[in-house]
Formats: C-alpha cells, structure tokens, sequence
C-alpha cells in the first residue's frame, strides 16, 4: 500500500496533466511543469470550451487544434490559460472569434501561432491578432492567401522575428508590406506565386534580417538596391525561381556577409556575367547552370572564370 502511495505520489510529481480530462482535448506531460494539449475533432464550440477548461491554471507548451470544424473560438475560451504555442492544422471555422480580437486571454503569453491547412469561410484580418503583444513566430501554411495588403502593417508593432507566409497562392505584395517590422529576422514566402519584389517591401535599413526564403516563386529579375542595408543577412534562398543571371551589383551589399546562397533549380546562363562568382562565394553555395549547353548541370562552385565566355 505504501509503495502504490508513492507511485501515484511520484506520478503526480511528473505529469502536469489533469486526471479528469474531457475529450476532444487529450494532454501529454512535457517535463515536469508543463504539456502539450491536443484538441483532434472538435465540432462543438461548447464541448470544446468544457474540454479546454479543465486545463485551466495549467501550464501549456503547445496547443494543437487539429482536423476540427468550429464556428468560431468563444472570445473567453482562452481565458486563465498560459499557452506559449498555438497550432491550428487542418481545420476550418466561420470566424476565428465571436468578437473583433482573435485568440482573446493569449495576450501576454502566446509567443509562436501557426495557421496550416485552415478554411476561414468569413475570412480574417491581421487586425485581429493585433493584441497578440507577446508573439514572436507567426507562420501560415496554405491558409489561404492570395494578397500581401498594406493592412499587414497592423501587426508591424509586435515584437515579430520569425514570419513565414508559405505555400499559398500570394502574387501580389504591397510596396511597403515589411518595411515597419524593425525587429523581423526571417522572413519566408516560399512556394508562393510570387514574381515581383522591391527594396521598399523591407525595413530600411534591416538591422535584425538574417534569413529570407524567397523560393519556388515565379521571380524573373531582382531590383539592383535589393539587398542594400541588410548588414546581418546570412542566409539568401532563391531556388526554384525564374532567375536568367545574377548580377554583381544587386549581390554585392550582402555577398561577404552571406553564409549560405541557395540558387538551384533557377534556368542560370553561365556566361562572362558570373565571372565575379568564380573569384569567391558563401560556405554553402547551391546552384547550378542551365546555359550554355557545354555547361549545363556544372555546379556554381565548380565554374572557372575561363569557361564563362559572352
């Protein structure tokens, strides 16, 4: 009897679950103070509030919200619970909120949001996460989003560092989108339909910018002011673009700086316009020619100045 006190004392020690938990939401001990909660299902904006209840005073790592159809989150659903992270896949909802603020009560503890695979059939603003103060990671995965407005300007105030706007169907960026988010240090609208981009789309100068994933776009040429004032970007992808050379001047401000220059999958014309690679490049450089024929597939890397000829 002793021993079976113990166990279940110890138990209690390790997981910070509750005992009587209700479905859709299951709970798994991360550690020994926090979880990881995981909502798989839910249809019931009230079973889901009762479920999401129980956790209440609670400690949550990471909140799933996984192949659930709701109308809407109860704008205090979210209330009295400290979760640092929220992940809402495959799922689809009228409205995220019954209010104007989505993910309402997450104010100061919510640090990383993910969007991926998600229907918003009323659709939503980026207004609505703008009370989000303590979110540093926002990532969106097929969510949707076919535009890149000036209203994303009303998140610019968060402490952003990681944005990541991927796997969509976004052709058009506004002028100044990125410009207000000073403390932004990776940036990725990969996998997108993506073919024009400007120096006014960034913060000038870009102090904080470390890394920006720019492939599988249908980009043709970049502007030669591109990359200037970006004095901490290290990492540059490019691949699977449109891109026929690459110009010296557009590399030059953040060439040095760079330590991994992704090019592949582009239709590259090695000619005497490249030369300037040959004489050095970033540690990790990943590129090859398309043209001439007598150097196609040739890796970047590998080209001598004597084979690029015009």
């Amino acid at each position: 009897m002793f021993f079976a006190l113990v166990g279940v004392w110890l138990l209690s020690l390790v997981s910070a679950c509750p005992e009587d938990i209700i479905p859709p939401c299951s709970c798994r001990p991360i550690g020994t103070k926090t979880n990881e909660v995981t909502c798989t299902g839910a249809d019931d904006v009230q079973a889901f509030d009762r479920s999401l209840a129980k956790y209440r005073g609670e400690s949550i790592q990471t909140l799933y919200v996984m192949d659930s159809y709701l109308l809407y989150f109860p704008s205090k659903v979210f209330e009295g619970l400290n979760i640092e992270k929220l992940h809402l896949i495959n799922s689809n909802f009228r409205d995220f909120s019954d209010s104007e603020v989505a993910f309402e009560g997450l104010e100061n503890t919510l640090k990383s949001l993910v969007i991926q695979r998600c229907t918003v059939f009323d659709g939503w603003t980026w207004k609505e996460l703008g009370q989000l103060k303590s979110l540093t990671w926002l990532k969106t995965v097929k969510a949707g989003l076919d535009i890149i407005d000036s209203d994303i300007a009303d998140i610019a105030h968060l402490n952003l560092e990681v944005l990541e706007l991927t796997q969509d169907t976004v052709s058009y960026i506004d002028d100044k989108a990125f410009s207000t988010f000073a403390n932004l240090k990776v940036l990725s609208l990969k996998m997108n339909q993506i073919s024009k981009v400007k120096r006014s789309m960034f913060p000038n100068p870009a102090r904080e910018l470390s890394q920006i994933n720019l492939s599988y776009n249908e980009i043709e040429r970049l502007p030669e002011d591109i990359f200037t004032n970006m004095p901490s970007l290290i990492s540059l992808i490019l691949g699977k673009n449109k891109l026929l050379t690459l110009d010296e001047t557009t590399f030059a401000p953040a060439w040095k700086c760079l330590n991994k220059f992704d090019i592949s999958d582009n239709p590259l014309r090695c000619d005497c316009g490249l030369k300037w690679i040959s004489k050095g490049h970033p540690k990790t450089t990943r590129g090859a020619c398309s043209q001439p024929p007598s150097l196609n597939g040739t890796k970047l890397v590998d080209v001598k100045a004597d084979d690029l000829r015009c």
